[in-house]
């Protein structure tokens, strides 16, 4: 499986609180645990959070996540940009995914 390098985006949907966190965390079919986020390289916030349906949506890089301890992994889910934040307490989650943004893939233009 290839690294996420560590300038790629994270986003992820919702109000990002430590008990949304909690309560989205689970186990993929891959066998990592932790939440699903969009992540990549190249693209923007407003691409990566057009797989999201929540009108806000939290922000941070794979090298935010990793500098707490955490990793993000690739893993398959709605979009080919799906992966797994593991490894951080909801509370460092939280942290770093708020205060979160409008989500810019629902912005009239």
């Amino acid at each position: 499986m290839d690294r996420i390098p560590n300038e790629a985006l994270v986003v992820r949907g919702g109000r990002n609180r430590p008990e949304d966190i909690q309560r989205g965390t689970g186990t993929h079919p891959s066998g990592i645990t932790g939440i699903s986020v969009e992540c990549a390289v190249g693209l923007s916030v407003a691409e990566l959070a057009a797989a999201i349906p929540h009108s806000q949506v939290g922000v941070t890089t794979v090298a935010d996540v990793r500098s707490l301890g955490g990793d993000v992994i690739r893993t398959s889910g709605r979009s080919s940009n799906h992966a797994t934040l593991t490894g951080l307490t909801p509370e460092q989650v939280s942290l770093l995914l708020t205060p979160t943004i409008p989500n810019p893939a629902q912005q009239p233009s």
